[in-house]
């Protein structure tokens, strides 16, 4: 086992006169390929008598026996999978072949195997002979089932040529080979030979066998240079079929990570592939993003520099004679470990490793190399100052000089992001995006398009539009993306569930946002690099409705969860948490320490965040009564908000400024102010925005009527019982218990004074029966917005 380790050791640091040998395995005859061969060909048998003239007296195929056109195709398209993959067990084989095959070409397919085990090595070189006939009869004067420059053809031709170029030991080894690949599956003593051939192999797929391991095959075809035919880790791989696996894994890590093998299998069967294919360079880069999809950077590393090792010439004239392909490898190895260093938050070595990178480009003029680079380098660089906004301006201007689409998509909507984050006009904004699509669309880049369609979202999200926002998610799930026959299914379209299923919740549709937060989870299982998205909102929404519904437990429980995916959301919700259940210190040193941390890296912060901090805090200082602070930070707020244009939060700001000129006594004023915003809240807000609103528009009017003749002061009482209804409404709908009592409490109140006694005691009774399962805990919370 040791000796086995170190040479493969030996083999990964190879380096020398030998480091550019060409280790690849090529083509060669397994049992799996004997029994590709065998199904094959009984097929063809088959189809040869279907389709021969009929002549009377001589037998002819059972209507049943007939091979139809949907057959066909299904054993073309099963043939042509099994031809790309790796070499399968033959109970494996027999699973996948038995619902598509004809009774009775899956019989013959079991007794030609039955035979080459039983009758040792003469069968079996009679049955290439036989293959060879078969590609070899005349065409006239029927066409020959198998064509020879056919796909079925070359595969016939490479066996029979590895067949026959096999030594008389080799041809020993192989068959050997072939009885521990049958015995899998029947073993020799359950043998019977009185007994039906084609029936015990039928029950034995059917029934669970002991489990058989081959290392004695791998041991004994070894010797005589087979290579393995099945290991631990996986089947043999040609170097044709380990270049189609690549590819297609590769392409289902790109565009939809769940179809993909899942990543404990992928390595397992990346080292089946290198250990029939040492020299295979691309099998490494497989490895290194299949690393990154767990967030390995160790073994991420290891692969990337393993990769790109096999790609340069260590030989004594390689320094002389360096290829253009070497070059290009260094230039975007050290493009992709700048890239790996980055997705880490090693900021200081990705742009050492990028600043590599350019050299090289620079000193072989490679523009598009630098393009990539410059690309890179605007993303590291910090964001929000005129250096990044003049790097990213550069991109794009040079990308499309140089037609890189793809490069010139993703600089225009970091652009505008940038421009968004930087006091910009929305139009503008949204120009930058526009444009974009229209580039997308001029390319066909279904991808690029989500991932703009996502961005939209975000920043009419971050702009306060929730039509707009939940419409762009929408339509990032209804593009067309196929490429393929695969769908994309990458970040963008986990961002636009997890907004929809924010915005159900934030309506009070709770099951509506569970149903949708489950269609992430299966599209993007636990072990998928884009999982953390969803497990994010999903500990958010749990943590606002168990909030709302006073379910501490429960809340706390979704903040630790939270804690270990976003820190900083993570703070800002244990702030609120700690203000709700009467902390006011803690609270306060929270917020206070996450308002210092925001405004000392606000380049990493979207405009939002920040507003959101002031208003937690103003709430606090609200509740403490402390009207002064609470004014200081709303203004602020208000500042920061009309400075990026988030029209949204300047109108929650000023509700909240409305809020404390009425705890102020100062009605008149907090009415005009809500004149000004309330629309704009009741427009674009959510359940929980809108009915606090309303609830304080209702106190402003019963308050600035209070100096009105009676029949004015009557109308505007019963104008505030009309929006309290609403607001009880609202806050049923969210399962807010407390805010519902609240808002009881205070119906009650305006129906004694009106006089509707009946009316007023509902209420009453309403509010002693909540008061009895959520009494008030916190003096605090009884001034609350």
């Amino acid at each position: 086992m040791m000796a086995n380790i170190d040479s493969q050791t030996t083999d990964l640091l190879r380096f020398g006169p030998l480091g550019k040998m060409n280790l690849t395995s090529k083509e060669q005859v397994t049992p799996h390929k004997i029994s590709l061969l065998v199904l094959i060909y009984e097929y063809c048998e088959l189809k040869k008598k279907q389709n021969q003239p009929f002549i009377f007296g001589q037998n002819v195929l059972d209507p049943e026996e007939r091979i139809s056109e949907n057959e066909k195709r299904d054993f073309m398209t099963l043939i042509l999978k099994l031809l790309q993959s790796p070499d399968l067990s033959l109970r494996d084989l027999l699973d996948q072949t038995q619902s598509i095959l004809k009774p009775k070409i899956f019989d013959e397919f079991t007794d030609r195997l039955k035979e080459f085990y039983e009758e040792d090595i003469l069968p079996l070189t009679d049955f290439f002979q036989e293959l060879h006939r078969m590609l070899s009869e005349p065409i006239a004067p029927e066409m020959p089932v198998i064509s020879s420059n056919s796909v079925l053809g070359l595969f016939f031709r490479r066996m029979i040529l590895m067949f026959d170029s096999l030594s008389f030991s080799q041809v020993t080894a192989l068959y050997n080979q072939f009885k521990h690949y049958y015995e899998e599956v029947n073993v020799p003593h359950q043998i019977d030979e009185s007994e039906n051939f084609g029936g015990s192999l039928m029950d034995s797929i059917t029934k669970e066998t002991e489990r058989l391991t081959c290392s004695a095959l791998g041991r004994e075809s070894s010797h005589y240079g087979l290579g393995p035919m099945k290991s631990e880790s996986g089947g043999y791989f040609s170097h044709k079929q380990a270049e189609y696996f690549i590819s297609r894994q590769g392409f289902l890590l790109q565009h939809n990570e769940k179809e993909a093998m899942s990543p404990k299998e992928l390595q397992t069967q990346i080292s089946s592939m290198l250990q029939s294919n040492p020299a295979l360079a691309e099998a490494h880069f497989l490895s290194y993003m299949n690393n990154l999809r767990v967030k390995e950077y160790c073994n991420a590393l290891h692969n990337l520099f393993h990769c790109f090792d096999r790609n340069t010439n260590f030989s004594d004239d390689s320094i002389t004679n360096k290829t253009v392909e070497e070059d290009v490898s260094r230039r975007y190895a050290s493009l992709n470990l700048a890239g790996l260093h980055f997705r880490f938050g090693h900021k200081e070595e990705a742009l050492t490793a990028l600043q590599e990178a350019i050299r090289m480009a620079q000193e072989t003029n490679d523009h598009v190399c630098l393009q990539h680079a410059l690309s890179w380098l605007h993303r590291i660089e910090d964001s929000g100052n005129a250096r990044t906004a003049n790097l990213i301006a550069r991109s794009v201007d040079k990308s499309e000089e140089l037609s890189l689409p793809n490069i010139t998509s993703l600089s225009v909507q970091a652009l505008a992001r940038h421009n968004a984050f930087s006091t910009a006009k929305p139009s503008s904004v949204m120009e930058y995006t526009l444009k974009s699509d229209v580039l997308n669309c001029q390319h066909s880049q279904p991808h690029f398009m989500c991932v703009s369609y996502a961005q939209k979202s975000a920043l009419w999200h971050m702009y306060g539009k929730q039509e707009s926002s939940s419409m762009c998610s929408q339509l990032v799930l209804n593009l067309d993306t196929s490429e393929g026959g695969i769908y994309h299914n990458g970040e963008a379209v986990c961002l636009a569930l997890c907004n929809l299923a924010r915005i159900f919740a934030e309506e009070g549709n709770y099951m509506l946002a569970l149903e949708v937060i489950n269609n992430a989870k299966q599209r993007f299982p636990p072990q998928t690099q884009h999982a953390h998205l969803w497990m994010t909102y999903e500990q958010e929404i749990m943590f606002d409705r168990s909030l709302l519904s006073l379910r501490d437990e429960l809340a706390s429980q979704a903040l630790s969860g939270l804690h270990a995916l976003d820190e900083d959301e993570y703070k800002l919700r244990s702030g609120i948490f700690k203000m709700e259940k009467g902390d006011v210190s803690s609270s306060q040193t929270i917020l206070r320490k996450l308002k210092e941390h925001v405004q000392a890296n606000v380049h990493k912060f979207s405009p939002e965040f920040p507003c959101r901090v002031m208003l937690a805090m103003a709430d606090l200082y609200i509740q403490t009564g402390n009207h002064v602070s609470a004014t200081s930070q709303i203004l602020e707020c208000i500042t920061s908000a009309k400075e990026h244009h988030l029209d949204y939060t300047h109108s929650l700001a000023a509700v909240y400024l409305a809020f404390v000129q009425l705890l102020m006594e100062l009605p008149e004023k907090a009415l005009t102010l809500l004149d000004q915003h309330m629309v704009t809240v009741l427009s674009h807000g959510n359940c929980l925005d809108r009915a606090r609103t309303l609830y304080c528009y209702a106190r402003c009017t019963v308050a600035a009527g209070s100096k009105l003749p009676k029949a004015d002061r009557k109308s505007s009482l019963l104008l505030a019982v009309k929006l309290m209804m609403n607001v009880i409404e609202l806050f049923n709908k969210l399962e807010a218990h407390m805010r519902v009592k609240d808002a009881t409490y205070y119906l009650a109140r305006l129906y004694n004074e009106l006089g509707y006694n009946d009316e007023r005691n509902k209420c009453a009774y309403d509010f002693r029966q909540l008061d009895s399962v959520f009494p008030t805990n916190s003096r605090t919370a009884v001034l609350r917005l």
